[in-house]
């Protein structure tokens, strides 16, 4: 069985007493942004380093206020060779705070129903960051929950991925939690995007316009618009993490998401003139 070791350097602690601190802390500051939705199927949450964008996840496993058996996880994609939905079907990831397993049944079964959508691909979780950096908050919040993570790249077929999903899952009669990880506007000239040059007009460009963009097609559950606007628009690095988590809640009856907190590493970190950042959102459904 193969155990998935981190590879998310620097991106929260890496020693298990100061890494359930770092939890602890985020999902106190987290606590501040409540939740109006009561019943919570899927959450979009945020992967960068926790510094920057925990508080933000935290906001969306704060809310989770079921017991999950399993967390469906659809991730962004980082790497190269990766052009087909992704998932891992058997093993365990290892943290800090020690493993968590892999749901084998309810992944070969997904699998399986799921055809030519998503494949079995196990190497291709071992260097990808963007999953990892949620499991510390799963193992702590719901330590006896597995996992299903599959990697979703910017391609259309991710909606119809999430509808699979979701028409198999509400068979199967198990608490299920579905959450999608993405970035939003990554702004600058480091980047490649700098559209409004720098400073605070280019820090409100990115927050009330092109941010704006993605987040309310996500509210607005309108999931195969989402990532023909990211790759417009380049205002998100998981578009295709977006629109299956989009189409996995409005399969499931949801008809507008929650924005749980939005904000950008300089609103983290304020030094200097907006130059180079990155915006963060927090979604429920």
């Amino acid at each position: 069985m193969v155990v998935r070791s981190p590879v998310a350097t620097g991106f929260y602690p890496e020693v298990a007493g100061v890494c359930k601190a770092a939890v602890e802390r985020h999902l106190k500051k987290a606590s501040q942004y409540q939740a109006q939705r009561k019943a919570i199927v899927a959450g979009i949450v945020p992967h960068a380093g926790w510094m920057y964008s925990g508080d933000t996840a935290a906001a969306v496993f704060a809310s989770i206020k079921s017991r999950p058996d399993v967390f469906l996880l659809f991730g962004s994609v980082h790497i190269s060779g990766i052009s087909s939905p992704a998932i891992m079907t058997e093993g365990s990831w290892e943290t800090p705070l020690g493993e968590v397993e892999v749901d084998s049944d309810l992944a070969w079964g997904l699998l399986k129903v799921a055809g030519g959508l998503v494949v079995e691909n196990t190497e291709g979780h071992l260097m990808e960051h963007s999953i990892e950096v949620q499991v510390p908050f799963i193992q702590h919040l719901f330590p006896e929950a597995k996992i299903v993570p599959i990697m979703v790249p910017p391609i259309r077929e991710a909606c119809s991925l999430g509808k699979r999903a979701a028409e198999f899952i509400k068979g199967q009669g198990r608490e299920v939690m579905t959450l999608g990880t993405s970035d939003l506007t990554h702004y600058g000239y480091r980047y490649g995007l700098h559209t409004m040059g720098s400073g605070k007009k280019a820090l409100e460009w990115v927050k009330n316009i092109n941010d704006k963009r993605i987040i309310d097609l996500c509210l607005s559950m309108a999931q195969e618009e989402i990532v023909p606007e990211a790759t417009i628009n380049y205002n998100a690095c998981g578009p295709g993490a977006l629109a299956a988590t989009v189409s996995y809640a409005r399969t499931l009856g949801v008809e507008r998401g929650e924005l749980l907190h939005y904000t950008t590493s300089y609103d983290v970190e304020p030094v200097g003139e907006p130059s180079d950042f990155v915006g963060y959102a927090a979604m429920i459904f």
